[in-house]
């Protein structure tokens, strides 16, 4: 029976997703030829070994890369609409920060569009180079209040956080205190009764005419009309954001944490990071920045009051040498410069609050603080820790980690899933996708498991729910500055019936 029943998992912590329109026929509208200059270019570069790793999304014939545009007029935040192939990515980002922009025939480049782009389309099942002749500019909506930056991000983040505010000012969260049980099939009605607490999922996009839309929101059935009421409250937002030039309706979302009895409070994302940290303009790695790091350099850091901090982050290996070093930048030289200068200071006059396999290590290099750059690192390294299966303790980074983590999963659904159930359903042959999503409490366990399937079938969603019950420990849960950090972890995966 084993052999009629394929499982396919696909973990989301590997997929990497682009922000272009993802509905929108890249192939009938911007004109793609695999013999353009840019399809020939990618081609030269990329190896062909590399290409053929390219992973379609579902329904879908085409890869989509898009990017923004600094003040030096270099592309940054290079998304590609692939997954399971980040040596793909890897190459594809490499080559397209060199192609000179100008070659796209762009009227003009400015930072606050976001480009897009087909690269890659299917050729009788084969991946092959097709670039788009034409490119695609989306500009976001403006809000009176951000009008005065300049990047796409920013103008998206800064919108976010006004929405928000102004969320968490208006709620009724008492409707939350006293909701009943009903709809318990639904999964945030489901998640609240049984918890006490549920993460509010707040998705809206923003009309032509202005007005904020509630778009696939996921909040309990008591709380959704709350959410049209609180939408609709806000001020029109007077410039609309527009994709080729036509007005559009782009997507935001964000998250609020709820739990009962208790009133959620506004506080700044990275409030409680700098609380932990404790910046200081004045301690020993601020001297050092401050001596090698050029004026020119910190200008270019394009820092303001919405993207406020350049960060770098690293993994320590077994000798307690850094690796895999990044930072935020939006400027590679920047980027390139700020490592540098890193890899010169020495490693043990840093304070760790935490050293441990997996971690994840976190600096603030540059603040954006009364209205100018300025050099303030951390003086304690903050850090994220993530979960460790049983078994890959002795993987060699977090990217091992987390493909042992994925695996380790696979291969316990394998042997504890009940193969024969679909057959024994009488399921017709095809497929049946199963999203899974679950969190890992303190002492390391898979607690609150909830499932979404293509097909409703209550038989396999227990057996699936069985299985993630019958899971080993983790050898420890996911922490961010020494404290559980309260992130759901989801795969999906699809069960092929034949």
């Amino acid at each position: 029976m084993k052999k009629l029943l394929q499982l396919f998992f696909f973990f989301s912590f590997l997929i990497s997703f682009s922000q272009s329109n993802t509905t929108f026929n890249y192939g009938k509208f911007t004109e793609p030829d695999a013999k353009n200059e840019l399809s020939l270019y990618f081609k030269s570069e990329v190896p062909k070994k590399l290409l053929r790793r390219s992973v379609f999304a579902p329904k879908k014939n085409d890869i989509i890369l898009s990017f923004s545009i600094n003040k030096e007029n270099k592309p940054y935040n290079i998304a590609i609409n692939t997954f399971r192939s980040k040596d793909l990515y890897e190459a594809i980002v490499k080559a397209f920060e060199k192609y000179p922009l100008e070659k796209l025939k762009l009227d003009t480049l400015n930072s606050s569009n976001r480009y897009s782009l087909q690269i890659i389309s299917k050729k009788k099942n084969k991946a092959i180079f097709n670039c788009s002749t034409t490119i695609m500019v989306a500009s976001p909506p403006i809000y009176d209040s951000c009008s005065d930056l300049t990047y796409y991000e920013d103008l998206k983040t800064c919108l976010n956080i006004a929405v928000k505010e102004h969320f968490y000012k208006k709620a009724n969260f008492n409707l939350l205190n006293n909701a009943s049980r009903v709809n318990l099939n639904e999964e945030k009605d489901f998640e609240l009764q049984l918890y006490k607490e549920v993460e509010l999922f707040i998705h809206f996009s923003v009309s032509k005419s202005g007005q904020l839309i509630s778009n696939k929101t996921r909040v309990p059935t008591v709380f959704k009309e709350e959410v049209l009421r609180i939408l609709a409250s806000f001020p029109t937002v007077k410039i609309p954001g527009t994709f080729n030039g036509l007005k559009n309706e782009p997507l935001h979302s964000f998250k609020i944490q709820f739990k009962q009895g208790e009133k959620p409070i506004y506080s700044a994302q990275d409030a409680s990071s700098i609380r932990f940290t404790k910046p200081s303009t004045e301690n020993e790695l601020s001297s050092f920045y401050l001596e090698k790091l050029s004026k020119e350099f910190i200008e270019k850091a394009n820092l303001n009051r919405i993207n406020n901090r350049l960060s770098l982050s690293f993994e320590l290996d077994k000798k307690n040498n850094p690796f895999n070093i990044t930072t935020n930048a939006r400027s590679t030289a920047l980027n390139d410069e700020v490592i540098s200068i890193f890899k010169e200071y020495p490693i043990e006059k840093l304070t760790f609050a935490d050293k441990g396999a997996f971690n994840n290590y976190n600096i603030q290099i540059l603040s954006f603080t009364d209205g100018k750059t300025i050099v303030n690192t951390d003086s304690i390294i903050g850090y994220v820790k993530f979960p460790v299966f049983k078994g890959c303790e002795n993987t060699k980074n977090i990217a091992a980690n987390k493909k042992c983590f994925s695996k380790g999963i696979q291969t316990h659904f394998s042997e504890k899933f009940n193969s024969n159930l679909p057959n024994q359903l009488g399921l017709s042959p095809g497929r049946l996708r199963i999203l899974i999503r679950f969190k890992i409490d303190v002492n390391g366990s898979v607690v609150r498991v909830n499932t979404k399937l293509s097909k409703p079938s209550p038989e396999i969603d227990f057996e699936v729910k069985r299985v993630m019950s019958l899971l080993p420990k983790m050898k420890s849960s996911q922490m961010q500055n020494g404290k559980i950090v309260n992130v759901k972890f989801s795969f999906p995966f699809t069960f092929i019936v034949q």
